[in-house]
C-alpha cells in the first residue's frame, strides 16, 4: 500500500546505484562556502563588518552622535533642575486660599462621590460580567477538596504543581467530550477498510520509533488522522500523506527538534512532494480549527499510574496495551480517559500489582464496573496473534529497553472480569 516501506525501516539496505542519494539533514540546506549566499540586512549592515573593514584600510572615523547637541546650554542648572521654582509666589497664594474654600470644597466632594460612585458601577459589571453563578442561588455551595495522597507528597514541588494537578486532569476529561470521533469508515470513507487503516497506524509507530519521537505525538497524530478522516472523504491514495502530515504537525506542537519536511518526503520515497505535505498540513489544520491541544490517552495513562503508585514495568505494559489499541478502529469512538483506565487494570491484574480503588477512582473517575464493557476488547487484542505484517509494537515492546513486556502471557477474560 505505501511506497517501499522497507526502505524507511533499513534505509542502509538499499541497493547501491551509481548515483549517492543523500538523506536531508536536519538544520537546513548545506551549502558550500563558495555557493553561500550572502545575508542581506533589512536596514543595512548593523554589524562590525564596516568598523573591522575601516580599520584594517588604516581609516579612523570620527563617529558623532547626530541627536547630541554640539553646544552646551546656557540655561543655568539650577533652574533646569528644579522647574518648580519658576512658580510665582501669587499662584502658591491663589492654591491655598482655595483649599480653604467651602463652596470649592463642596464641589470637590461632589466631583469624587461621584467618580467613586461610577467606579464602583464599573467594578459590578465587570463582576457581572465574568460571573457564572446567578446572584441568590443559595443551592451552589463551595466544597473545598482535599487533595489526593500522591499530590499532598508532592505538594511542595512547584514542577508537579500539585494544587492543581487534579483540577487539569478533570479538564482534560472534560475537553475530550470536544474531540469524540463517530465511526466513519463505510460512511464517510468509503475507499478505506479497518484494515488499511491499522497498516497506517503501523507504519506510524515505526516514524516515532525511526525518528525517536514522544509518544505523545504518536497518540496526537493517530488521533488527528482519526479526526480528519471523520470530517473528510480521503482518497486511499493518499492515505500516507495524511498519516505523514499528521506526524509533521504533532511532532511541531510536542517536539523540542521536529523533524524536517524533507524527512517525512524522504520516508514517503518522494512519492508526495513539500508542497504537498504543506497543503495537507493546511487542511488538516483547518479542519481541527487549528486547535491542537486534544487531550489523549497516554497523558490519562500516566497520570493515572503516578497515583497508583505503581512500577515501571507495570507502567510499561499498560503502555503496550494502549499503544495495541490505537491499531483497533472498533477503539476510536471510545473516550481516552476511559481506554487508558481499562488499559491500566488489564496491566495491575497481569502483575498481580495494585487494585482498582482509593484514589485511582478518586483521579479517573470510573469505577471498576464503568471500564468492564473495555476491558474484554483490550484483552483480545493481547490474546489474539498480531499479524505477521503488523508486528511493529510488538517488536518494539519484546525490547529489553521496554522490559520485554509483550512476552509477558496475557490472562483469560474470565480471569478479568
Amino acid at each position: 500500500m505505501f511506497a517501499k516501506k522497507q526502505s524507511m525501516a533499513d534505509p542502509a539496505g538499499r541497493k547501491a546505484g551509481p548515483k549517492k542519494v543523500e538523506q536531508p539533514l536536519k538544520g537546513g540546506n548545506n551549502k558550500t562556502a563558495a555557493g553561500r549566499q550572502s545575508r542581506r540586512a533589512a536596514f543595512g549592515d548593523i554589524t562590525n563588518a564596516t568598523k573591522e573593514q575601516s580599520i584594517r584600510d588604516g581609516k579612523k572615523k570620527l563617529i558623532t552622535d547626530p541627536l547630541k547637541p554640539k553646544t552646551k546650554s546656557n540655561i543655568p542648572v539650577s533652574i533646569e533642575q528644579q522647574p518648580s521654582q519658576l512658580i510665582s509666589k501669587k499662584e502658591k497664594t491663589e492654591k491655598v486660599k482655595a483649599l480653604h474654600d467651602p463652596a470649592l470644597l463642596n464641589v470637590s466632594e461632589q466631583i469624587t462621590s461621584s467618580q467613586e460612585s461610577n467606579d464602583s458601577e464599573n467594578l459590578n459589571r465587570k463582576e457581572e460580567d465574568f460571573s457564572f453563578v446567578e446572584e441568590g442561588d443559595a443551592s451552589i455551595q463551595v466544597v473545598e477538596r482535599s487533595l489526593l495522597s500522591f499530590d499532598e507528597e508532592k505538594k511542595d514541588d512547584e514542577f508537579h504543581v500539585a494544587v492543581y494537578a487534579q483540577d487539569i486532569f478533570d479538564y482534560y476529561k472534560r475537553r475530550e467530550l470536544m474531540f469524540r470521533i463517530p465511526p466513519y469508515l463505510g460512511t464517510k470513507q468509503c475507499h478505506i477498510t479497518p484494515a488499511m487503516r491499522a497498516i497506517l497506524v503501523d507504519w506510524l509507530v515505526e516514524i516515532q520509533e525511526n525518528f525517536e519521537l514522544n509518544h505523545e505525538t504518536l497518540y496526537l497524530a493517530v488521533k488527528l488522522t482519526d479526526l480528519y478522516l471523520s470530517r473528510v472523504e480521503v482518497d486511499k491514495e493518499l492515505l500516507q500523506l495524511l498519516g505523514s502530515a499528521a506526524v509533521f504537525i504533532a511532532s511541531k506542537f510536542d517536539e523540542r527538534f521536529p523533524p524536517l519536511i524533507e524527512d517525512f518526503t524522504y520516508i514517503c520515497d518522494n512519492v508526495f512532494d513539500k508542497n504537498q505535505f504543506i497543503e495537507m498540513e493546511m487542511e488538516v489544520l483547518k479542519k481541527v480549527d487549528f486547535d491542537l491541544g486534544i487531550p489523549i490517552s497516554y497523558r490519562f495513562l500516566r497520570r493515572y499510574a503516578k497515583v497508583a503508585r505503581l512500577s515501571m514495568e507495570t507502567l510499561t505494559l499498560a503502555r503496550y496495551i494502549l499503544e495495541l489499541s490505537l491499531m483497533d478502529y472498533d477503539l476510536v469512538k471510545e473516550l481516552d480517559s476511559m481506554i487508558a483506565a481499562a488499559a491500566l487494570y488489564i496491566a495491575m491484574r497481569m502483575r498481580s500489582e495494585g487494585s482498582w480503588d482509593g484514589d485511582v477512582v478518586k483521579t479517573s473517575g470510573y469505577d471498576l464496573d464503568q471500564i468492564k464493557p473495555l476491558v474484554p476488547k483490550l484483552n483480545a487484542l493481547l490474546l489474539n496473534q498480531p499479524d505477521s505484517k503488523l508486528k511493529t509494537i510488538f517488536c518494539k515492546y519484546s525490547h529489553i529497553v521496554f522490559h520485554e513486556v509483550a512476552k509477558i502471557k496475557p490472562l483469560e477474560t474470565s480471569e478479568l472480569l
